[in-house]
């Protein structure tokens, strides 16, 4: 029997994020993954459900459910997220950074 040759995830990701649309997707869908997380943490971290928060930040349940998700159809605007985080303690900050490989 031929032993087949396997190839790491690593390797087949740094093939394909050489294509510049396949880069920028993957790099959009990482940003809204982000701040998913960040959203869902720190919910958690203060002890609210996400009906709490949202009561809390004057937007509906969904819209949290959603946020936490990812969920991309419907992207939430700054002035969302700036009413979550603020509800939450927070104030959002941001920060530009140059990439590499740009040219």
């Amino acid at each position: 029997m031929k032993k087949v040759k396997g190839v790491s995830l690593d390797a087949v990701l740094a093939r394909q994020l050489k294509d510049k649309e396949i880069r920028f997707g993957f790099e959009e869908r990482r940003f809204y993954l982000q701040v998913a997380r960040l959203v869902a943490n720190l919910r958690s971290k203060a002890g609210l459900s996400q009906a709490e928060l949202a009561k809390a930040a004057k937007v509906s349940q969904p819209l949290i459910a959603r946020l936490e998700r990812g969920d991309q159809r419907r992207t939430p605007t700054f002035d969302m997220i700036y009413k979550i985080l603020t509800a939450l303690g927070y104030r959002l900050e941001i920060s530009v950074h140059r990439e590499r490989h740009a040219a």
